[in-house]
Protein backbone atom coordinates (compact mmCIF):
# COMPACT_ATOMS: atom_id res chain seq x y z
CA UNK A 1 0.00 0.00 0.00
CA UNK A 2 1.37 3.38 -0.90
CA UNK A 3 -0.44 6.55 0.03
CA UNK A 4 0.58 10.06 -0.92
CA UNK A 5 -1.15 12.85 0.93
CA UNK A 6 -0.63 16.57 0.45
CA UNK A 7 -1.72 19.16 3.00
CA UNK A 8 -0.63 22.82 2.92
CA UNK A 9 2.56 21.99 0.98
CA UNK A 10 3.42 19.04 3.28
CA UNK A 11 3.38 15.54 1.84
CA UNK A 12 3.66 12.07 3.31
CA UNK A 13 4.05 8.55 1.97
CA UNK A 14 3.23 5.43 3.97
CA UNK A 15 4.58 2.28 2.33
CA UNK A 16 3.32 -1.08 3.63
CA UNK A 17 2.71 -4.35 1.72
CA UNK A 18 -0.96 -5.11 1.03
CA UNK A 19 -0.25 -8.75 1.91
CA UNK A 20 2.01 -9.40 4.89
CA UNK A 21 3.48 -12.82 5.64
CA UNK A 22 3.37 -14.31 9.11
CA UNK A 23 6.58 -15.21 10.92
CA UNK A 24 8.82 -13.49 8.39
CA UNK A 25 10.26 -9.97 8.46
CA UNK A 26 8.09 -7.29 6.85
CA UNK A 27 9.01 -3.65 6.26
CA UNK A 28 7.02 -0.45 6.63
CA UNK A 29 8.34 2.99 5.62
CA UNK A 30 7.17 6.55 6.23
CA UNK A 31 8.33 9.68 4.45
CA UNK A 32 7.41 13.32 5.03
CA UNK A 33 8.40 16.22 2.79
CA UNK A 34 8.18 19.94 3.45
CA UNK A 35 6.80 19.71 6.97
CA UNK A 36 5.64 23.04 8.31
CA UNK A 37 5.54 21.94 11.98
CA UNK A 38 6.70 19.10 14.25
CA UNK A 39 4.44 16.04 14.24
CA UNK A 40 3.77 13.16 16.57
CA UNK A 41 3.83 10.06 14.33
CA UNK A 42 2.29 6.70 15.08
CA UNK A 43 1.84 3.61 12.85
CA UNK A 44 0.10 0.62 14.43
CA UNK A 45 -0.73 -2.91 13.23
CA UNK A 46 -4.12 -4.06 14.53
CA UNK A 47 -4.98 -7.74 14.43
CA UNK A 48 -7.32 -9.86 16.50
CA UNK A 49 -7.76 -7.20 19.21
CA UNK A 50 -3.97 -6.84 19.56
CA UNK A 51 -2.22 -3.60 18.65
CA UNK A 52 1.47 -3.66 17.73
CA UNK A 53 3.22 -0.30 17.37
CA UNK A 54 5.47 -0.15 14.29
CA UNK A 55 6.46 3.54 14.61
CA UNK A 56 6.05 6.02 17.40
CA UNK A 57 8.25 9.06 16.92
CA UNK A 58 8.26 12.83 17.21
CA UNK A 59 9.19 14.19 13.77
CA UNK A 60 10.93 17.57 13.72
CA UNK A 61 12.82 17.46 10.40
CA UNK A 62 11.29 19.11 7.32
CA UNK A 63 12.22 16.08 5.23
CA UNK A 64 11.99 12.76 7.09
CA UNK A 65 12.30 9.13 6.01
CA UNK A 66 12.43 5.98 8.12
CA UNK A 67 11.67 2.26 7.78
CA UNK A 68 11.14 -0.44 10.36
CA UNK A 69 10.99 -4.21 10.23
CA UNK A 70 8.15 -6.00 11.97
CA UNK A 71 6.69 -9.49 12.27
CA UNK A 72 3.06 -10.44 11.93
CA UNK A 73 1.45 -13.18 14.02
CA UNK A 74 -0.05 -16.15 12.14
CA UNK A 75 -3.60 -15.55 10.95
CA UNK A 76 -6.34 -17.44 12.70
CA UNK A 77 -9.71 -17.77 11.01
CA UNK A 78 -9.73 -14.13 9.80
CA UNK A 79 -6.69 -13.11 7.71
CA UNK A 80 -7.64 -9.40 7.77
CA UNK A 81 -5.51 -6.92 9.74
CA UNK A 82 -5.32 -3.13 9.73
CA UNK A 83 -2.56 -0.54 9.58
CA UNK A 84 -3.45 2.70 11.38
CA UNK A 85 -1.47 5.86 10.60
CA UNK A 86 -1.60 9.01 12.69
CA UNK A 87 0.42 12.24 12.44
CA UNK A 88 -0.61 15.13 14.67
CA UNK A 89 0.73 18.61 15.22
CA UNK A 90 -0.63 22.05 16.17
CA UNK A 91 -2.51 22.53 12.89
CA UNK A 92 -2.10 19.11 11.23
CA UNK A 93 -4.21 16.07 12.10
CA UNK A 94 -3.72 13.16 9.67
CA UNK A 95 -5.29 9.77 10.32
CA UNK A 96 -5.81 6.79 8.10
CA UNK A 97 -6.71 3.13 8.57
CA UNK A 98 -6.18 0.57 5.80
CA UNK A 99 -6.66 -3.18 5.63
CA UNK A 100 -3.88 -5.66 4.92
CA UNK A 101 -4.15 -9.41 4.44
CA UNK A 102 -2.08 -11.88 6.45
CA UNK A 103 -0.71 -14.86 4.57
CA UNK A 104 0.41 -17.71 6.80
CA UNK A 105 3.86 -19.06 5.99
CA UNK A 106 4.78 -22.46 7.31
CA UNK A 107 8.34 -23.69 7.55
CA UNK A 108 8.85 -26.99 5.76
CA UNK A 109 11.84 -29.30 5.86
CA UNK A 110 12.57 -31.24 2.68
CA UNK A 111 14.95 -34.20 2.87
CA UNK A 112 16.24 -35.76 -0.33
CA UNK A 113 17.90 -39.17 -0.26
CA UNK A 114 20.03 -40.97 -2.83
CA UNK A 115 17.17 -43.44 -3.48
CA UNK A 116 13.42 -42.94 -3.55
CA UNK A 117 12.73 -45.98 -1.29
CA UNK A 118 14.91 -47.97 1.13
CA UNK A 119 14.04 -51.57 2.08
CA UNK A 120 14.23 -52.61 5.77
CA UNK A 121 17.86 -53.08 6.83
CA UNK A 122 19.24 -51.39 3.74
CA UNK A 123 21.81 -48.64 4.34
CA UNK A 124 22.76 -45.74 2.20
CA UNK A 125 26.20 -45.71 0.66
CA UNK A 126 27.28 -42.21 -0.31
CA UNK A 127 29.31 -42.06 -3.50
CA UNK A 128 29.87 -45.83 -3.79
CA UNK A 129 27.17 -46.46 -6.40
CA UNK A 130 25.62 -49.35 -4.39
CA UNK A 131 21.98 -50.07 -5.22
Amino acid sequence: MTDLFSSSCSQYVLLVPTVVRSNSPQTACVQFQSLSEPLSLSVVLEYSNIQTTLFEEFVTKNDYFTCCDFKVPPATSDPLAFISFSAKGNTVNLTERRSVAIENVYNTLFIQTDKPIYKPGQKGCWGAGVS
